[in-house]
């Protein structure tokens, strides 16, 4: 039995089993089941069940009578396994990070976590299918760094049967690992030169999967799905205790949305992101951790809508240069002047921006603006668009920063 003051040490003290709470050291009102290194000194957990229920400081883990395990919560119960047995099972936490439902009359393992992985794959684990049941073994990131509920980015085995992986944004790729080619995979030629795993890929009749196992038993290492998206190889280093990078993914940064979440603005060349002027981040802890999915908020309210003007003057509009347009624009095709274009967001409450040319015409956006990419200067696929803001944000021209460029009022 598991519950928020007891936990469960796998025999060579390699793992940990128990109620967590992300962010804290302390199981508080809302908490997870979870699994993580016992000799880590910065908890980092592996494995999260019932990612989409938090539950409260009261839940306990146990085997129910007809031998599966459950987390129960007061009078709910919360089914992790689901296998038919004599009831004659026990629990057991591997030194490899697996928990264990095992059946004691013969051995068998009825239920594992490594085949219900969560952001980290560890030694051992499998990423792919089981083709005899259906089932798939697959990465999904955490919602944030402190929410460990499903993500947006997954990491897994090409549905098509082929033998390259993708790491794909809900349904969209973003990433490919290219074929194996019987040492590593074709777009990661580095794996050759690493003396620290054994990658394989393995695929008959029954599976297709890719997994690892280490040269060393004595070193931490595991590949992690992060929030935005990337795959990671890390380890951890004791004498300086954090974990440093291996390996990760080629991929630009800005393909990752919501990378910088609403009303940020990526730079190819840098994975910081920047905020809209007029705008802050939302979690400015998050933020500087390097989660900036969460976007930026304004700092002022629009007047629209409110009644209220700031000395006589109402929402005015800042041109934002060199960046590709934000996604999901609306089409105005009456609209056939700049003055036109400006007056018809100017006078909806929602529009948030818009944009004109003479070649593709009128523009706007509204709400939240996503994935805006700041362009060099001499990169000609820059375009311009006009973004709203209060008048507060204007009454010391100059202030903000380097994306502006000029000041428009209505």
């Amino acid at each position: 039995m598991v519950t928020a003051s007891t936990t469960i040490t796998s025999s060579g003290n390699e793992f940990e089993l128990g109620f967590f709470s992300p962010g804290n050291e302390n199981v508080g009102r809302s908490s997870y089941l979870g699994i993580w290194y016992k000799r880590v000194r910065k908890r980092t957990v592996v494995w999260v069940a019932s990612r989409d229920n938090p539950l409260t400081d009261s839940s306990v883990l146990t085997i129910a009578a007809d031998g599966n395990l459950v987390i129960q919560e007061g009078s709910f119960s919360h089914l992790l396994s689901n296998i038919s047995s004599s009831g004659n099972t026990s629990a057991t936490l591997l030194d490899s990070g697996n928990l264990v439902l095992i059946d004691r009359s013969s051995g068998d393992i009825l239920w594992q976590s490594f085949d219900y992985p969560t952001d980290t794959l560890l030694p051992g684990m499998k990423v792919g299918y089981d083709k005899r049941n259906g089932k798939t073994w697959s990465l999904l990131a955490w919602k944030s760094k402190e929410d460990p509920g499903p993500g947006v980015f997954s990491f897994k085995l090409d549905p098509q049967g082929t033998s390259q992986f993708f790491i794909l944004k809900e349904f969209q790729k973003y990433w490919t690992s290219g074929i194996w080619n019987g040492r590593s995979f074709s777009l990661i030629p580095e794996w050759n030169q690493n003396d620290l795993d054994i990658y394989s890929y393995v695929t008959n009749d029954n599976e297709s999967y890719f997994t690892y196992a280490l040269l060393n038993p004595s070193l931490t290492i595991r590949f992690v799905l992060d929030v935005s998206g990337q795959l990671k190889l890390i380890t951890w280093l004791e004498t300086a205790g954090l974990w440093a990078l291996l390996w990760s993914q080629t991929m630009q940064w800005c393909d990752l949305n919501p990378y910088c979440g609403a009303f940020g603005a990526c730079n190819p060349s840098s994975i910081q992101c920047q905020c809209l002027p007029g705008f802050q981040p939302n979690y400015s802890g998050n933020w500087n951790a390097g989660d900036m999915s969460g976007g930026c908020g304004r700092k002022a309210p629009l007047q629209c809508g409110n009644d209220s003007e700031v000395k006589g003057q109402k929402d005015q509009f800042l041109r934002v240069s060199k960046v590709t347009l934000p996604a999901n624009s609306t089409v105005l095709s009456q609209v056939r002047s700049v003055g036109d274009c400006q007056s018809a967001c100017f006078s909806n409450c929602s529009c948030s921006a818009y944009t004109y040319d003479g070649s593709n015409g009128c523009s706007i956006w509204h709400e939240e603006l996503l994935n805006v990419v700041q362009l060099k200067d001499d990169d000609l696929e820059g375009r311009d668009f006009y973004l709203r803001l209060a008048a507060s944000e204007f009454l010391s021209e100059g202030k903000g920063n380097g994306i502006v460029t000029t000041i428009y009022t209505t």
